[in-house]
């Protein structure tokens, strides 16, 4: 009997973790893993500009309320990681204020101190009153859990920058476990200035000693690779999926065809619908709907010397990044002794308005941001770098959810299951994205065991 293939579609951190979990399971299969650039890695890519290294594809960590899970990713690594307790900020009209901005209340003036504990007080008293009506969208659920005066001074400008996007139009889906609900206790707490810890499930978080965030597809990379059973073939932009005369199904790139009992998807789905048009038929347009945030990485190798915090929030929109990271601080080894590693990510409304803005441009004004704001002392832009990713941060609107409810039942009736940030149109972490591969992988298991 033939060995049956699983191709994987998409070579980032969902694909290359399914795969990953498939070489796991023990069943005996060949794994094909098509990605359509020549490196995998998706967002999880990380350059050298001379001696300053980049994560180019936006600032990226390791954390997981899981620690079974957690220690699993690690273990990747093979001891080639670093352990850091959050140090990060928002930069609120000159004050670098504690990070989450709900505790650290107390760096803030103590007018506008009052006006963040007093919003919050308000709205839970209004709440147990039920004098405030239930959020119906994003907008109005800021205010109704955080109160008038933080919602106004950071998270509402700060959700308005990064999401390009009026912030009624985009639904609770994704808030629980994204936006955690700080108890009052704690801002009250922060406010009257006793040390609060918010986003607990971050604030122990590790990064790889060298390498980048990319070591970790490296460690993904020398799992697979060292197994006959796994194939990973790059620039195979993928064409077509079809149902193929066997009853089984065909992948289609340029200048190949694969032959497989199941496809794991893990490519973006919004920009799928000539792929699926075969097996979905008129439902396949309804990809196209989906909607998603473009950004711009843009890397600064500074000579100086750099505050001691990890990634600074920009909440203010004459500052072009929404976030910045200060990399050398994650690691030393990304950047030269005297230097700093930087990213800033910036985001746009759109593809166009990604395309049109030059990187002499991008440069220029995020290192300008970065010397108004005090980043660097004495610093000396020694090289840059701008990378651009067509899609990033995922939108939830209100036809996300049932689109991708329909097209993910009606490929997984066809042997083909959806996964990751992009296959799933999920806002995922990279701890999620782990775990749900791995349950894709057991369903996709199943499902070839139960193939004649």
């Amino acid at each position: 009997m033939s060995v049956k293939r699983v191709c994987v579609v998409g070579g980032g951190l969902a694909g290359l973790t399914t795969a990953y979990h498939l070489l796991r399971s023990g069943e005996d299969l060949r794994i094909s893993v098509l990605e359509s650039s020549s490196r995998v890695g998706g967002l999880l890519k990380s350059e050298f500009v001379d001696k300053y290294l980049f994560d180019v594809g936006g600032s990226h960590i390791m954390f997981s309320k899981n620690s079974e899970k957690l220690n699993e990713m690690l273990s990747l690594l093979r001891g080639n990681y670093v352990r850091h307790y959050r140090n990060s900020k928002v930069y609120y009209r000159g004050t670098y204020v504690k990070y989450p901005f709900e505790n650290g209340l107390h760096d803030l003036p103590p007018e506008e101190r009052f006006e963040c504990v007093w919003g919050v007080v308000e709205a839970y008293i209004k709440r147990v009153k039920n004098e405030l009506s239930e959020p119906r969208n994003f907008l109005e659920w800021l205010p109704y859990v955080f109160g008038d005066g933080i919602a106004s001074k950071y998270l509402i400008p700060y959700n308005e920058k990064i999401w390009k996007t009026n912030l009624s139009e985009i639904t609770l889906e994704w808030v629980e476990g994204r936006v955690p609900t700080p108890p009052i206790k704690e801002i009250l707490m922060s406010a009257v200035g006793l040390n609060v810890e918010g986003y607990t499930h971050q604030l122990i978080f590790y990064y790889p000693s060298s390498g980048g965030i990319e070591a970790l597809v490296n460690g993904l990379l020398n799992e697979l690779l060292g197994s006959k059973r796994v194939e990973i073939r790059t620039n195979q932009v993928v064409e077509g999926v079809r149902a193929s005369g066997r009853g089984g199904l065909t992948v289609e790139t340029k200048d190949s065809c694969f032959e497989c009992e199941a496809v794991v998807y893990t490519a973006p789905l919004k920009r799928s619908s000539d792929v699926f048009k075969e097996v979905l038929g008129g439902l396949s347009r309804e990809l196209e709907k989906l909607r998603s945030v473009p950004i711009a990485v843009v890397g600064l190798g500074v000579r100086g010397e750099a505050r001691p915090y990890h990634w600074i929030y920009l909440p203010d929109k004459k500052y072009l990044p929404h976030r910045v990271a200060i990399l050398s601080n994650f690691s030393r080894n990304n950047a030269p002794e005297g230097g700093v590693s930087i990213i800033a990510e910036i985001s746009f409304r759109n593809e166009d308005e990604l395309r049109s803005v030059p990187d002499s441009e991008l440069v220029r004004k995020s290192y300008e941001d970065l010397l108004e704001i005090g980043l660097v002392k004495n610093p000396e832009l020694e090289v840059s770098g701008v990378w651009r990713w067509r899609d990033a941060y995922i939108i939830y609107d209100k036809n996300r959810s049932e689109i991708v409810r329909r097209v993910g039942d009606e490929l997984r009736r066809l042997g083909i299951f959806i996964n990751g940030r992009f296959g799933t149109w999920e806002y995922l972490n990279m701890d999620a994205v782990y775990v749900k591969s791995e349950k894709i992988a057991e369903e996709v298991v199943r499902y070839v065991r139960s193939r004649p």
